[in-house]
């Protein structure tokens, strides 16, 4: 029952409205009136071609019935001013209620660093924000709930939201210029291999932070694709390369689904009887500290924390990895926050090393910042 459509967007209807040989129509645009030029645009039948890729694609979905509710509509916008514009009007057009196709929810979602100003911002930051965002989607809804319409937008970006769609499993329509109605590619099932990607877990989640710690692991071979070095005001730091990105955000959605199978058994302690020890002296002098380590006590499968490092004046991502061998326990966490950092060891009733991966993975969606 798919009642969610995802739509990347381009500025075909802008383009339209600036060739139209209608005087208000050009006018509405002039002044950026957002409001009065979805209105005006109403007033056309919404298969015009005037409406652009994106009205006319939708309309086309909607008429093939290939979602069943109309409730929630996300348009992606480039990060330009004609992206935001674009994307207010389709979403007042949709919200409408005059609206032929009204959505019960329309709205945009600027793709940060989407521009065609700077090609390594659009490579290195917009193609893996279009990647998060569209993820996030889906792991709110459910794959099984949601359509991306690839019509409009760059050519990376629409090739990149069919790759999306084709690993999350989600079907994806397209409308060709010279065709009147979409066509759907439906999702083709990957062979990528979800072991890989739990033995590494603590490496993907920090690699999605943008990591400059040598001791994060990537010099697997299976990783040359999946991560990059960027340079950050003179320094070099790596990352997930907009491929390692969908990847990674592939697996999170893929491991949400097979959790409870993955994560090991319930330790049977209440959450006030399990023992927080702070073991480094610091006790009390990490603002926010004991209350994240009580939120952490609160999951099944932990049965004890201890803390083991302080600096009062290091910054550092929040983060869930395996531990250093001289710290006895499965998992090692980072708590960053007020400008320090916390270490902490946890120990819970995993049994296996993919159990350990698991919470591993499972931390850092709870808890990873």
């Amino acid at each position: 029952m798919r009642d969610t459509l995802i739509c990347t967007v381009g500025t075909s209807l802008m383009g339209n409205v600036a060739r139209a040989d209608d005087a208000e129509l050009v006018r509405l645009l002039d002044d950026r009136n957002a409001k009065g030029l979805a209105v005006r645009l109403g007033s056309f039948e919404p298969d015009e071609h005037l409406l652009g890729a994106e009205i006319n694609s939708i309309h086309s979905i909607v008429s093939q019935g290939l979602i069943t509710e109309r409730k929630k509509l996300l348009f992606l916008v480039s990060d330009t001013d004609d992206g935001r514009f674009t994307g207010n009007v389709l979403s007042l057009f949709f919200n409408s209620s005059s609206s032929l196709h009204r959505f019960e929810d329309a709205g945009y979602e600027v793709i940060e660093g989407l521009t065609d100003t700077d090609v390594n911002l659009f490579r290195n930051t917009g193609l893996k924000n279009l990647v998060r965002l569209i993820a996030g989607v889906v792991r709110r809804f459910g794959a099984g709930r949601v359509l991306i319409n690839a019509t409009g937008g760059y050519k990376a970006q629409i090739s990149f939201a069919g790759m999306i769609g084709q690993a999350l499993g989600i079907p994806v329509c397209y409308l060709f210029e010279r065709f009147s109605s979409v066509i759907q590619l439906p999702p083709q099932p990957i062979s990528l291999d979800l072991s890989f990607w739990l033995e590494f877990a603590d490496t993907f989640y920090l690699l999605d932070k943008v990591d400059e710690d040598d001791a994060c692991n990537v010099d697997d071979e299976r990783f040359s694709s999946l991560v990059e070095e960027i340079d950050l005001d003179g320094k070099r730091f790596r990352s997930l390369s907009p491929t390692g990105q969908l990847f990674h955000e592939t697996f999170r959605y893929r491991f949400s689904q097979k959790s409870p199978a993955l994560l090991p058994e319930d330790s049977g302690m209440p959450p006030e009887k399990k023992k927080v020890r702070f073991e480094d002296g610091n006790t009390g002098k990490h603002k926010g500290l004991e209350n994240y380590l009580g939120r952490i006590c609160e999951v099944p499968y932990v049965k004890e924390i201890y803390t083991h490092y302080y600096h009062p004046d290091l910054t550092k991502p929040s983060t869930f990895r395996r531990p250093s061998k001289d710290i006895s326990a499965q998992v090692e966490g980072w708590f960053c926050n007020a400008g320090a950092l916390t270490k902490f060891a946890v120990n819970t009733t995993a049994a296996t090393e993919e159990q350990v991966s698991a919470c591993i993975a499972d931390l850092n969606e709870r808890f990873g910042a």
